[in-house]
């Protein structure tokens, strides 16, 4: 039986070690802290670096004179009022989450350590939600890319397949029985080695051969095209509406 490997550390020399961590943490690493993360979750996925250097350049201005403190959340919040969307809404917690770190860091400079880690502990708050709106907003930023990313992918699809469409609407035309066609199991069956040769001559990539069976009669069902062509050559027996639609 294997010996257990010692470890390191002890529970209780972990614990301590932890504590000791996060109680030594100076007030000015605790601002810095926060606006890591302001900058990691909000101003680089979101933002620019000139709009979050122009941020601090507007509070640090304002925040050494109450009225120009009250100036600027007044234009904030006139800003804020124009717009009702996530984002406008996230950019003003950001906002006055910024504001609060440069306060605690003033304050720290003053040497009024107690109002410093005050206003870096409600900035910390707003940072939580912060962090959460930014992850939503991120998700849907991508999800929206996503779908734009399918549809141009589609319409190159579409495009590309194009001429195949036209090709079988031509041979439905060219091939068709003369009394019609009966079935469109035997529409695709007649046209099927017709758009192989199409394809590979053409070099198309939008359909692959091994697959042609299956788009042809989808085609024939829905597509506008090649439907319509469907439509005018296919045989017309009165009621027999199994000869009809195949």
């Amino acid at each position: 039986m294997k010996e257990k490997k010692p470890t390191l550390f002890t529970r209780t020399q972990l614990a301590t070690q932890e504590n000791e961590r996060i109680g030594n943490i100076t007030i000015d690493k605790a601002i810095a802290k926060n606006r890591e993360l302001l900058h990691h979750h909000f101003f680089s996925p979101l933002s620019e670096t000139e709009d979050y250097l122009e941020l601090l350049e507007s509070i640090r201005y304002s925040i050494s004179n109450p009225e120009l403190q009250g100036r600027l959340e007044e234009k904030w919040n006139t800003e804020a009022n124009k717009h009702d969307d996530e984002f406008t809404i996230l950019l003003q917690h950001v906002k006055y989450a910024c504001l609060y770190l440069e306060l605690a860091s003033a304050a720290e400079q003053n040497k009024a350590r107690d109002r410093a880690w005050a206003l870096n502990s409600y900035a910390s708050l707003m940072i939580g939600e912060i962090i959460e709106r930014s992850a939503a907003i991120q998700n849907l930023n991508e999800a929206d890319r996503r779908s734009e990313r399918n549809s141009n992918n589609a319409r190159g699809r579409n495009k590309s397949v194009l001429p195949v469409k036209e090709e079988a609407a031509r041979l439905l035309e060219e091939l068709r029985p003369e009394a019609g066609w009966p079935y469109k199991s035997t529409a695709v069956a007649a046209l099927e080695r017709h758009l192989v040769v199409f394809i590979e001559s053409n070099n198309i990539s939008g359909v692959q051969i091994s697959n042609i069976e299956n788009w042809l009669t989808k085609w024939l069902r829905e597509d506008e095209l090649v439907n319509h062509v469907w439509e005018k050559t296919k045989r017309q027996q009165g009621n027999n509406k199994s000869e009809q639609t195949g």
